[in-house]
């Protein structure tokens, strides 16, 4: 396996590589040597085998968690096992707190009293670990039993990382960081997943990031908990039953179609490989779920990404957009920095690359690279915090979706500013693409790429111009692309269009209780009936609507004992937006770049 290859197995999206960076878990594909000499590297390692045992289906679904643990011993008021508290705004299980059964450890001398011992929480809710100590010291081989518990519990803001356990149609699916308790240690081990299937439907199949079935795979236990499992009566891509370096799961009848979106996501992938360079991959696993409320969206995690769609989806862009930037996080990667602080370009990179690689090789109509150019644009020039300084995103990250959506649309915008100034400096012998590819080399030298290193780049490239263009933009400063950033294919407009105004404070909407203060005098939301010390009742999702100037916004409120719903177009004050629009006379052959 090639160096590159490698540095861009471990560059994974911006909640796994936070987890593997906080979690301390050891290189997540350092497994990838040849078969022999991983025998031999891995001669004398600890076993661990896990069990997962689907139950409760028809009543109050749970997944039974075996873990076995041979060759591994833990000292008395030692780290023995840990488990995320929240990752990514996602919560964990709450072993042992309310209804939720504790964790419990055996030994050959009996049970195996544990203590809690929780890290600080992050006040960011990114990611804080649960751990647990063992009281005495463990004698012989050890048994951790835990049971999950199933509960739908949608996003505190109406979308979010599709990460909880779940139950679709028979079907669970979810990511261990919502549920897997592992050994508290950088130790690795050789591993074994199983699926103990008898309580779910004839057919059913387990499937994990790493594998279909049993699957072995050795290094740190952590390497289990940014990774995605799936099990039950599921369809299959491709449907011969063997393994493949790409393979795809579903549920039920999806709102696209299959047999299309599935060898075409393939298309995709392997389109991906060539433009990144990379050889051998890992072997890759694209799920998806549906959810029974309107937000969606993906996330990718080791070696896979989970697509999460509302059941009622109509636009299928959407959906292919998603699941084209997903699979390309794989191979941006990040830049170093604390979780939410580094999403200017981890999402902003990732999306400017969303767009040009299938446009490159036909897998994205010029068309469809256009409507999501403007989507982005469009949801930054009527954000009405567009300026705010990338220091305080982290904060807000998981409060308020104006902030959470900023650095895509912002990154973006600012890379392909960027990459049109380099086309232009080098009368068009350079571009990001070549500057990407010196942060590869970088990666590949085991160097840190920081956004110090960033600058130092894009200096070499535009002088030092470059570098207060960076600070600017980290600041807040707006940015505005040249007309010809998206090339010839393209050129931009002047449109004004209304401000996105929801009308009152944004905490509403991701505090517990979602009682309505601060709302804005004279605003749509006022004019249409709400009030404030108003409760509204369900989770809202307003992507969609920050990014439609057109679209309209339901609230379903509570007051006084009574239920209702309120319809608004949260729109405020006129702005200027840079859109861009086809140049006449510039054939579909000339788009990409």
């Amino acid at each position: 396996m090639g160096l590159r290859t490698l540095s861009r197995q471990i560059a994974l999206s911006m909640s796994a590589l936070a987890l593997a960076t906080l979690a301390g878990c050891a290189d997540p594909s350092a497994t990838t040597a040849e078969p022999e000499a991983q025998n031999d590297a891995h001669a004398g390692l600890p076993r661990m085998s896990l069990t997962f045992t689907p139950g409760g289906l028809e009543e109050e679904a749970f997944v039974d968690v075996t873990v076995e643990l041979t060759g591994y011993d833990v000292e008395a008021g030692e780290p023995f096992l840990t488990a995320p508290a929240i990752f990514a705004g996602v919560l964990g299980a709450p072993y042992g707190e309310g209804d939720v059964a504790p964790v419990m450890a055996f030994d050959t001398e009996g049970p195996v009293s544990l203590t809690r011992a929780d890290n600080p929480e992050d006040p960011n809710n990114f990611i804080y670990y649960r751990r647990w100590l063992a009281d005495r010291d463990t004698f012989g081989p050890i048994r951790v039993q835990y049971r999950a518990p199933i509960a739908l519990v949608p996003p505190t803001l109406g979308a979010g990382p599709p990460f909880d356990l779940r139950l679709n149609e028979g079907v669970i699916t979810g990511a261990g960081s919502t549920f897997l308790v592992v050994p508290d240690t950088n130790q690795p081990f050789q591993m074994t997943l199983n699926w103990d299937l008898d309580h779910m439907a004839e057919g059913s199949i387990g499937i994990s990031s790493f594998g279909r079935g049993e699957t072995e795979l050795t290094g740190p236990a952590g390497r289990l908990i940014p990774a995605y499992y799936m099990a039950g009566p599921v369809g299959r891509y491709p449907t011969d039953g063997e393994d493949h370096a790409f393979s795809a799961y579903w549920i039920g009848d999806p709102p696209f179609d299959p047999d299309e979106t599935m060898p075409w996501s393939e298309e995709v992938y392997q389109a991906q490989l060539d433009f990144f360079g990379i050889e051998n991959p890992e072997p890759y696993t694209f799920m998806s779920r549906p959810n029974p409320y309107p937000g969606g969206g993906g996330a990718g995690l080791t070696n896979s990404f989970m697509l999460s769609y509302p059941g009622d989806t109509a636009n299928l862009d959407d959906i292919a957009i998603t699941i084209i930037h997903e699979m390309s996080h794989k191979w941006v990667g990040g830049v170093s920095g604390p979780p939410g602080a580094t999403s200017w370009f981890t999402e902003g990179m990732n999306v400017f690359y969303t767009r040009r690689v299938p446009l490159k090789y036909g897998l994205l109509s010029p068309d469809a690279f256009l409507e999501d150019v403007n989507k982005h644009a469009r949801r930054y020039y009527t954000n009405a915090i567009n300026d705010l300084p990338n220091d305080q995103i982290p904060y807000l990250f998981w409060r308020d979706t104006r902030v959470r959506t900023l650095p895509y649309d912002r990154g973006s915008l600012y890379f392909a500013g960027e990459d049109a100034r380099i086309r232009a400096a080098s009368n068009g012998e350079r571009s990001m693409d070549d500057v990407f590819f010196q942060i590869d080399e970088i990666r590949e030298a085991g160097d840190p790429f920081t956004p110090e290193v960033w600058a130092d780049l894009m200096v070499a490239e535009l002088g030092e111009d470059a570098r207060t263009r960076f600070t600017e933009m980290m600041a807040g400063a707006l940015q505005v692309p040249p007309s010809d950033a998206y090339g010839p294919c393209f050129m931009r407009e002047e449109t004004p269009s209304r401000e996105f105004q929801l009308g009152f404070d944004a905490s509403t909407l991701s505090s517990e209780e979602r009682i309505v203060s601060g709302l804005v005098e004279g605003s749509a939301a006022e004019q249409a009936g709400l009030r404030n010390g108003d409760r509204i009742l369900e989770p809202v999702a307003l992507e969609a609507a920050q990014s439609d100037p057109e679209r309209t916004l339901s609230l379903s409120v509570g007051r006084d004992g009574e239920r209702f719903t309120l319809e608004y177009l949260p729109r405020g004050q006129t702005v200027t937006v840079y859109t861009w629009a086809r140049t006449p006379g510039v054939d579909d052959d000339a788009c990409p770049l």
